[in-house]
């Protein structure tokens, strides 16, 4: 199986390469990597509570769900940077992120694909470093795949164990009529997914009247707020 999403960090011949090997998956940029980025090229001159505004404005304009809200966002981050005097910080972020790469990472184009909610490279930077602790320099071929099948095995008891617990256990806050024929057959996260979602038909499509944007089913492959509300109307159960 082709791999359809490949997240990575900005280094240009792993991303041809990418490009080249799998040239049908969606490439994305690491979110971690491009704040630790920022952060080393920005930071500096900002003292505690400015560098937590900003971050926050940057999330929130990473975070755009539409590209009429990107464009809103980043109007909004601009007025605010201008008035704070840091003209040179939206200038970089800009020109070294937004300008080429906006379509890797802003939401609003990223979550046009199936990516499960993957925006980072933590994941598998994270076994990597699990398995580092296991093997040394000398360390035969043999036990590097011992070591990685070890691990494997461990995540995936693991697994089996939240199924488990998914099936044998029901929380409050799943008892939605709309989840009836759910609970007990899908994992916990799922409906947890499925919980906020329906939060959500009631404020961006009822009270806000809003478009629902269809996040949820593009890039997780769940029920979005429109069609949570398509079933609500028909009377329908998942």
């Amino acid at each position: 199986m082709m791999p359809r999403v490949i997240v990575t960090d900005r280094e240009l011949a792993l991303i041809n390469a990418c490009s080249k090997v799998f040239p049908n998956a969606k490439r994305l940029l690491c979110h971690f990597h491009i704040q630790q980025n920022i952060a080393r090229k920005c930071k500096e001159g900002f003292d505690k509570e400015d560098w937590g505004k900003f971050m926050s404005y940057w999330r929130t304009l990473c975070e755009s769900s539409s590209e009429p809200m990107y464009k809103y966002n980043l109007e909004k981050m601009y007025n605010r940077l201008v008035v704070a005097n840091r003209e040179s910080v939206y200038d970089y972020v800009y020109e070294n992120w937004l300008k080429d790469y906006k379509e890797m990472f802003v939401y609003a184009w990223t979550d046009k694909c199936r990516n499960f909610g993957q925006r980072t490279t933590n994941r598998v930077e994270s076994q990597h470093a699990n398995l580092k602790r296991y093997i040394t320099r000398g360390s035969s071929l043999e036990r590097i795949a011992r070591c990685i099948i070890d691990i494997v095995e461990t995540q995936y008891d693991e697994i089996q164990k939240s199924f488990t617990e998914s099936i044998e256990k029901t929380m409050n806050h799943h008892r939605h009529r709309m989840l009836d024929n759910l609970r007990g057959k899908v994992s916990h996260e799922a409906l947890d997914l499925l919980e906020k979602e329906l939060l959500r038909k009631m404020d961006v499509l009822r009270k806000l009247n809003a478009s629902c944007g269809c996040h949820m089913w593009l890039s997780k492959g769940l029920p979005c707020a429109c069609r949570l509300e398509n079933y609500n109307r028909t009377g329908k159960k998942y």
